[in-house]
């Protein structure tokens, strides 16, 4: 028995709402495609709960900018750098914020989205919402002397490799089982440990950003805000301001 792969696929992209109904049943992933204007034309249902919005209407034709906080470098400029360069996003470490200002990360990618003349059209993309580690996991506990040197060096400079080495891990198997507990990888988990150590700093105290940026284990400052704008979008200092009330 063969089967016409060509065919499937095409009947499948025609079932676009099939699609989106079998993202709504999951709740842990934020599914989107946009037009070239960055608007949203299909989305699941934890895109509207994350906007706070009551229903996919008030989603569709708005941007995340209109929707989301924004504080700095946007969404918007980000997708649109996406689709004028053609480079994808695979797995960002992005610190989300919802309509509440609750805080959420999430491994974002993003691909254009091309015609049949090769003309970009939008994007489609996920945001995976990181979920909280099982601490009961078995391998959590084979995590816990890497945890801990993270936490007390996250202001020093870090050798992912060195520290495997001081907990007896190979680097392999320190990613696998990171990956397996925390969903990231090791640089992936310093880092968000990072920029959240900065944004309660930022939030919570009125030290100086370059200060900051040595606590959180960044010996350049530009190299600090380069990173924090990535994760967050926003600068540190405008972060700050908008935490100001």
């Amino acid at each position: 028995m063969t089967t016409d792969y060509e065919a499937l696929f095409k009947a499948a992209g025609r079932e676009l709402a099939l699609v989106e109904h079998i993202f709504d049943r999951l709740p842990d992933v934020l599914f989107y495609i946009k037009d070239k204007e960055s608007r949203y034309v299909v989305v699941n249902w934890a895109v509207v709960e994350q906007s706070g919005a009551k229903s996919k209407e008030d989603v569709c034709g708005k941007t995340a900018d209109e929707l989301f906080p924004v504080t700095g470098y946007s969404t918007v400029a980000q997708d649109m750098q996406v689709m004028t360069s053609g480079k994808q996003i695979i797995d960002l470490l992005r610190l989300y914020f919802s309509a509440d200002g609750g805080k959420q990360w999430c491994l974002s990618t993003k691909y254009p989205v091309y015609d049949d003349v090769g003309q970009v059209q939008g994007l489609i993309g996920v945001s995976r919402r990181l979920p909280r580690p099982d601490e009961n996991h078995l391998n959590y506990k084979r995590l816990n002397d890497f945890l801990k040197i993270l936490d007390e060096d996250c202001g020093k400079k870090i050798l992912i490799s060195e520290v495997a080495k001081r907990v007896s891990l190979s680097v392999d198997i320190l990613e696998k089982l990171s990956k397996e507990i925390f969903h990231l990888t090791p640089k992936q988990l310093l880092l968000k440990m990072r920029i959240d150590r900065a944004c309660m700093l930022l939030e919570s105290t009125e030290v100086s950003v370059t200060d900051i940026a040595a606590d959180c284990g960044y010996s350049d400052h530009s190299a600090f805000s380069r990173q924090f704008k990535i994760a967050t979008h926003s600068t540190p200092r405008e972060y700050r301001n908008s935490k100001v009330i």
